[in-house]
């Protein structure tokens, strides 16, 4: 037990507060706030300072002000979980009684002493929106793979049924059979293949050859690659090339395989008649060299946005199937999030931005850097 009349009490109490990583408030049993933390005051966003003011002054969540007075009615703990509003933050409100006692109490005040023995109260706010986030993405992840892996062994299931029954009497027919199994059988291989890859990005056991490379190199060798796929189903695909000599820190195999994934995609949902660009330039300042890819397609609804790089996220595929070309299959969802963590792993940063019915613009940024003299 600490009993030093040297230590400052007042400021002792409030390092210890400051030391606690959850929000906290210390209230009475009028509910005036009597000390807080920092981070009570970077989650609740209200303007300091705070003592003298009314706990609900801070706080106009009704349950989590029930909660507080529950708590001060019973004299124990009370804890809850609330979801603030249509964004899904999501907050673990936790109330409790602080004992304490005079050093000295006579027997004829132990009875008031006692009925003031919780005279403050702690409550702890605990922000879960991205555990909440996380625990979705995971659930999303097991039935997302479950589906990508059901549907095609499905596939080979029944494939492989009726093999058996045309390979005596039809052998033309069979092997018309055991090509579909081929070819259910590679989209299953890539399928596992994107899915280990991602995990080894994100895990950081793959090693970038990162080198000194001119920004319009990577955007040309994109060009000619995904030219001839453009051309087969009339879509127009250009360049716009500024500050292209300017180097970027990359490994070219990897920026490339980003690129054309996003031109693929682009292609993929830009009707016929529709443009592609892939294009690059300095961003202001000249730490960072900009790529990006936009297309005159469908676009994408405000509300997929802020979830298209996540691990098997598909927008809308019953309108994909309806309305876009199909350039060999619906994808398994992994793409984007390979292309993401493949920018950041370089430094860089990827966002999307899209119009419905305008069109969609992926970019993304690399350092620049110098040719090494060595």
């Amino acid at each position: 037990m600490i009993d030093d009349a040297a230590i400052d009490y007042q400021h002792f109490l409030q390092a210890l507060l400051e030391a606690i990583p959850w929000p906290v408030l210390v209230f009475d049993r009028s509910l005036c706030v009597r000390c807080y933390n920092q981070n009570a005051v970077k989650l609740l966003e209200t303007q300091e300072p705070w003592q003298g003011h009314k706990l609900d002054q801070l706080i106009s969540d009704e349950a989590i002000l029930q909660l507080v007075q529950q708590s001060i009615k019973n004299g124990s703990p009370a804890s809850g979980e609330y979801t603030r509003d249509s964004s899904g933050t999501a907050w673990k409100i936790s109330v409790t009684p602080l004992a304490h006692k005079r050093r000295k109490t006579t027997s004829r005040k132990r009875h008031t002493a006692l009925k003031q023995k919780y005279r403050f109260f702690a409550i702890v706010i605990e922000d879960l929106t991205e555990l909440r986030r996380l625990e979705r993405v995971r659930s999303d992840f097991i039935a997302n793979i479950s589906h990508e892996l059901r549907t095609p062994l499905a596939s080979v299931h029944l494939l492989v049924e009726t093999l058996e029954e045309a390979i005596d009497t039809d052998p033309d027919q069979a092997q018309v059979f055991v090509e579909k199994i081929e070819k259910e059988v590679q989209q299953l291989t890539a399928l596992v293949s994107e899915i280990l890859e991602l995990s080894r990005i994100e895990s950081g056991q793959v090693s970038m050859m990162i080198e000194p490379i001119e920004a319009e190199q990577l955007v040309r060798e994109v060009m000619a690659r995904m030219l001839m796929l453009a051309q087969r189903h009339r879509v127009a695909l250009r360049t716009e090339i500024k500050q292209g000599k300017t180097l970027v820190a990359a490994d070219s195999k990897q920026i490339v395989r980003v690129l054309v994934n996003l031109v693929h995609n682009a292609i993929k949902f830009t009707p016929s008649g529709g443009v592609v660009v892939i294009g690059t330039r300095l961003e202001a300042g000249g730490n960072a060299q900009s790529f990006y890819v936009r297309d005159t397609g469908i676009g994408i609804p405000a509300e997929d946005l802020p979830r298209i790089f996540e691990r098997f996220y598909k927008v809308s595929p019953a309108r994909s199937k309806a309305n876009f070309i199909d350039t060999g299959g619906g994808g398994s969802g992994l793409g984007l999030a390979i292309a993401r963590h493949v920018v950041e792993a370089h430094g860089g940063r990827m966002k999307a931005e899209s119009v419905v019915g305008q069109g969609s613009t992926f970019s993304f940024t690399l350092p620049v850097t110098v040719r090494s003299n060595v």
